[in-house]
């Protein structure tokens, strides 16, 4: 096991949600979701890789469907697994009226994901579940959660290689020129 800080945690889980095809903005929200989810719970790494490993396989929240939650009508299951990164995304940005919580979700993928983001709102997962994928109940909640401190997060060796696999595809490549100067900025900095 290694220990790393939770900055360490929100920086390595920003860059490799970046490097699984995130734009940067919801690279930025999972980076702070993830330390929310190593604050408690110990496989946060595992959390992560699940996500980035699927991310492409889960669907966005489509207008119609939000339309609907917003009015309090019944979901309805469009097939594929929600995003919960997007989803979280979209309840932030227009969060639906007080009347129609308690709001039932269906098929949210790593639900875990979905509460870890609302977390900073005043909405919750009622009971949110380690599943893959689960009907989620979003209930509002009057206080919004303060960010722990003080915490650690620890992660096996091979989730930190893997992690760290996402994360290199932000690198930008090497080139001649940059190999026969070095690190740095050349000249500007002399």
């Amino acid at each position: 096991m290694i220990d790393l800080s939770l900055n360490e945690v929100e920086t390595l889980s920003t860059k490799a949600a970046r490097g699984a095809g995130f734009s940067w903005g919801l690279a930025e929200d999972i980076g702070r979701a993830a330390r929310r989810i190593a604050v408690e719970d110990e496989n946060w790494g595992q959390a992560l890789l699940g996500l980035l490993d699927n991310a492409q396989s889960f669907a966005p929240p489509d207008p119609l469907r939000a339309a609907r939650w917003r009015i309090g009508e019944a979901d309805v299951h469009a097939g594929r697994p929600l995003c919960p990164i997007r989803t979280a995304a979209l309840l932030l940005d227009d969060p639906p009226p007080a009347e129609v919580m308690p709001l039932t979700i269906l098929e949210v993928a790593l639900p875990v994901w979905l509460d870890a983001m609302l977390r900073r709102s005043i909405m919750r997962v009622a009971r949110p579940a380690a599943l893959p994928r689960a009907d989620v109940v979003i209930e509002r909640h009057l206080h919004i959660a303060q960010p722990v401190v003080g915490r650690r997060g620890a992660i096996e060796g091979e989730t930190l290689a893997a992690l760290n696999a996402f994360a290199a595809r932000t690198y930008v490549p090497e080139s001649e020129r940059s190999r026969t100067r070095g690190a740095g900025g050349g000249r500007v900095d002399d």
